[in-house]
């Protein structure tokens, strides 16, 4: 399914952007596998949620399908997780974009890993218990760049990586604190991004 590379939104052969792409997006790229819906929405919520980490392999080689993968691993020099709420990750006890990002690795030559490059701010609201205009809201405080770490941002082409894009609130701000620290360029691999509410009438 072609996609638009700077939101990864469903496209229509013939167009390069769609009608919903922000210009100003603090990222040059994001390329997404599938829909965050069925069968893969039950997968990665049983993943995510239900601690069947067995799935994280599986999960991860739907990215080898994608023939723009490879390059987009080769164009980054170093590559990162957007970090779990802090609630979540003590509930869960694992990083579910971490261990999808080990296991990518098991299959590709992949950047350098810098897995806790990202601080997240323990007094914001896990993004899961609100809505999109909260979390678009909140989204600017969401992160800091680790100040140990940032030197190795600083000047390098940078991949961020997330399970689910949804509103785009909390890759934004991840991509935005990576471009905050000094990175040249700021691309996005996720798994599954969320459609649209409504049909764009752009891309029926």
């Amino acid at each position: 399914m072609p996609r638009c590379p700077r939101c990864a939104l469903p496209l229509p052969i013939g167009l390069s952007r769609c009608s919903r792409c922000i210009d100003e997006a603090p990222w040059q790229q994001v390329l997404a596998r599938v829909d965050y819906a069925p069968p893969w929405d039950a997968w990665i919520a049983a993943f995510k949620f239900r601690g069947r980490l067995g799935l994280a392999a599986p999960l991860a080689r739907l990215w080898l399908d994608d023939p723009a993968l490879d390059a987009l691993l080769r164009a980054s020099e170093v590559w990162l997780p957007v970090p779990s709420a802090p609630s979540r990750l003590a509930e869960r006890g694992y990083h579910p974009v971490w261990a999808l990002m080990q296991a990518l690795a098991a299959q590709r030559p992949t950047p350098r890993a810098l897995a806790q490059a990202l601080r997240r701010d323990d007094t914001t609201t896990d993004q899961h218990q609100l809505g999109r205009a909260q979390r678009l809201a909140q989204g600017p405080r969401l992160f800091r760049p680790d100040v140990r770490i940032a030197a190795h941002i600083a000047g390098r082409h940078v991949l961020v990586v997330d399970d689910v894009m949804t509103t785009g609130a909390t890759l934004r701000a991840a991509c935005a604190a990576l471009g905050e620290a000094g990175a040249v360029t700021v691309r996005a691999l996720v798994l599954a991004r969320t459609p649209p509410p409504d049909p764009d009438p752009a891309v029926q």
